[in-house]
């Protein structure tokens, strides 16, 4: 009787290849005079692996076929099955999702308020110093664009998050900015489908919106003390940060999804005409703290622009709720030239992550004025 051949079986076909070309390549790079270097093979260590993490270690970064088999393997993985690995999920037909959002940590309210209380920390050091910190919160990709997801699920645990962190905040008398309504009234796709980040829409309005709420409390710098020229440049692919975490993106379409297709602005500032001696800009009375939000979709370059004002961007790509924060206060020009407003632009998703004590540490010295 004759055996049908069944698709669902590709995938493991496909690892079995791979498998079989990564121990061929060892083998060969093993043989051909390659070797790590000298370990200690006594019986404690042989007991600790010390020997075959420093064999797989020296394989992995040695290996030249590491990098297209593990690229291979992401490539067989979304083709055949659809898999993006553990960082990224996917809803409708394109979008894309990063789990962080999704995830559930344990003790997260009580994560939520050790977070928070570093905030409002935070808060009370710049407040002795004379300047006012305007937190923007934004809200979860997945939280905004909920149409989008196609049956990914988020729990409903998740649900109040944003609103208690806000209220939080503002119980303790920190300015804040609400976005979510912002974002959630402006039709069509305000982030990136391939991106974790909001795009140039999301972006613009987020920064409008921080623009307005500055202006209301009196905290916006005088307008028109900058020049701005707006263009749009061509069409062209953008490959998000979500396919880059999926292992995909040094492969072409179709191997790896579509990336979004953007016009990007271009926003160009300078002097207000006669403003000074040699018209160079302003120092910058807003400064943006914060993650790569603030170094997407041109969010600063388009607060600027709401502002008709240069503003700072000191925000950090990849970091935790205090990576920027840190790295500013112990910038020199911070003490030169301090700004009179701190826009702190925080992911929702960071809000309730594990908190290190070197960072809690940190903020309690800054608090209590040491």
């Amino acid at each position: 009787m004759s055996q049908r051949f069944r698709p669902i079986l590709l995938p493991a076909f496909a690892m079995a290849a791979i498998l079989c070309v990564g121990l061929a390549s060892n083998i060969m790079l093993w043989f051909g005079g390659e070797r790590p270097a000298a370990t200690d093979w006594s019986w404690h260590a042989l007991a600790d692996g010390e020997p075959m993490t420093a064999l797989g270690q020296f394989l992995l970064k040695q290996n030249p076929l590491a990098d297209p088999l593990v690229t291979a393997d992401r490539v067989i993985a979304w083709t055949v099955a659809g898999d993006l690995g553990t960082r990224v999920r996917r809803g409708c037909e394109n979008w894309l999702f990063l789990t962080d959002e999704l995830e559930i940590h344990a003790d997260r309210a009580q994560l939520l308020i050790r977070n928070l209380i570093i905030v409002e920390q935070v808060a009370e050091f710049l407040k002795r110093r004379d300047i006012v910190l305007t937190v923007a919160l934004v809200p979860d990709k997945s939280r905004v664009e909920a149409g989008e997801r196609c049956g990914l699920d988020r729990a409903s645990v998740l649900g109040p998050r944003y609103d208690t962190a806000l209220a939080r905040l503002r119980a303790a008398g920190i300015a804040t900015v609400e976005l979510l309504p912002a974002l959630a009234a402006l039709d069509g796709e305000r982030y990136y489908r391939t991106d974790t980040h909001w795009n140039e829409r999301g972006a613009r309005r987020a920064a409008e919106t921080i623009a307005a709420s500055l202006r209301q409390a009196g905290l916006a710098p005088k307008p028109g003390q900058a020049d701005f020229r707006v263009a749009t440049e061509p069409v062209r692919e953008r490959i998000g940060d979500l396919i880059r975490l999926a292992g995909l993106d040094r492969v072409p379409f179709p191997l790896r999804p579509r990336g979004d297709m953007e016009a990007s602005t271009l926003i160009e500032q300078s002097a207000k005409a006669g403003i000074g001696i040699l018209d160079e800009l302003p120092a910058p009375q807003v400064a943006v703290l914060g993650t790569s939000f603030s170094r997407r979709a041109n969010f600063t370059n388009f607060l600027a622009l709401a502002l008709t004002a240069p503003v700072i961007n000191k925000a950090l790509d990849g970091a935790s709720l205090t990576s920027a924060a840190i790295a500013y206060f112990a910038d020199p020009a911070f003490t030169a030239a301090p700004p009179r407003v701190i826009v702190w632009e925080i992911p929702e998703r960071i809000l309730d992550q594990p908190v290190a004590a070197s960072d809690e540490a940190w903020a309690e010295k800054l608090g209590g004025g040491h």
